[in-house]
Order: structure tokens, then sequence, then C-alpha cells
């Protein structure tokens, strides 16, 4: 069980909560890690030119807001759902 206001720190990647999922499926007000953007080499130097690249901590505002790197991007659900983000410790 999580503790309310702790961060999760994962022992093994096997763990659920360690599990990277979609940024689309994290809720609002979560601060998340960049695991992995899924997708071709274009998608991935876009997401990389906005700041957002394997190791970014980001803080998902609401549906599709995250502020990364002192800045606001608003992202679709189709770019989103190719973020892949763990929990940030």
């Amino acid at each position: 069980m999580l503790s309310h206001n702790h961060p999760v720190r994962c022992g093994r990647l096997s763990e659920p909560e360690c599990m990277p999922v979609p940024l689309c499926k994290t809720k609002a007000g979560k601060r998340v890690k960049v695991a992995r953007v899924r997708g071709e080499r274009g998608l991935c130097a876009r997401m990389a030119a906005l700041g957002i690249y394997p190791g970014v901590e980001m803080h998902l505002l609401c549906s599709g807001c995250v502020r990364v790197n002192g800045g606001i991007l608003s992202l679709g659900e189709d770019i989103s759902d190719k973020i892949l983000v763990t929990p940030s410790t």
C-alpha cells in the first residue's frame, strides 16, 4: 500500500508502481519521470526539442498539460499515449 504524499521508491522494475505507463493514463497532479518516448525518429526529436526525453521529470497539471523545465506544454492524447512515464522519486 502506498503512503499518502510519499514518493514511490522502486526496488525492482517488476513492481507494478515502477512499470512505465502512458502519460495519458496518469492522474493529474502527479510528478513523473519520462522512461521512454515511443515513435518514429521525427516524433522523438520533436519531443526532445520540447524538453521531453528519458530521465526528465514532469508535473502533470491536468489532462494533456504538463510542466517541464519551467514551461507548460499542452499535448494531445495521441502524443501523450506515446510518452511512457514512471512515478518520480
